[in-house]
């Protein structure tokens, strides 16, 4: 059986998220209630964090979320042996 027959084996479906990663000092993190290596939902009072990260940190936007991250290390561990054998679907 050829590899292209398993195209599509194994298939994610959740929610994706953008994680935003940036280098910034103590200042920011109190400035805005968060904690050094903590994960949050974003409520209201982080609105103006999002343009200061992008005006003077020069962050780094990544695609995740736990079903996508999952389907990435998939797809990296299938990769020599079976290529292109995963997909991954927002809701």
């Amino acid at each position: 059986m050829s590899s292209s027959a398993f195209k599509g084996l194994l298939m994610g479906m959740g929610n994706p998220l953008l994680d935003i990663s940036a280098e910034v000092g103590q200042d920011v993190l109190d400035k805005y209630g968060l904690k050094m290596d903590d994960a949050i939902l974003a409520e209201e009072k982080h609105q103006p964090l999002y343009a200061e990260l992008a005006e003077k940190y020069n962050p780094q936007y990544i695609a995740g979320g736990a079903t996508q991250n999952t389907i990435r290390v998939a797809q990296w561990m299938l990769s020599k042996t079976l290529p292109k054998t995963t997909a991954f679907m927002g809701c």
